[in-house]
């Protein structure tokens, strides 16, 4: 079986995963780390930033398909807007 190559597939298996193995523990334990989730073999891999916690899960295997979680929130990464904004932001 080739493994998933589309982002929204790994994404959903990744959190599968951890909603089934590590997330009671991890967020009452690690909130606020970063975890990332090897969909391959259900691996998890601990770290302060996203940087690190990939590097390290690359480390455990190489060949590892990953999805980045941080533990306790909604999604890795916010997205902030704000309907303020300037259209021409070189012109101030």
């Amino acid at each position: 079986m080739n493994p998933p190559s589309d982002p929204s597939t790994i994404a959903r298996a990744g959190e599968q995963i951890y909603n089934e193995r590590y997330k009671a523990q991890y967020e009452s334990e690690h909130r606020g780390k970063f975890v990332a989730i090897d969909i391959k073999d259900g691996h998890a891999t601990l770290g302060d930033s996203p940087e690190q916690t990939l590097e390290a899960a690359k480390r455990n295997n190489p060949s590892g398909l990953f999805h980045l979680i941080k533990v306790g929130s909604a999604g890795a990464f916010r997205v902030s807007y704000t309907s303020h904004a300037r259209n021409n932001w070189l012109n101030w």
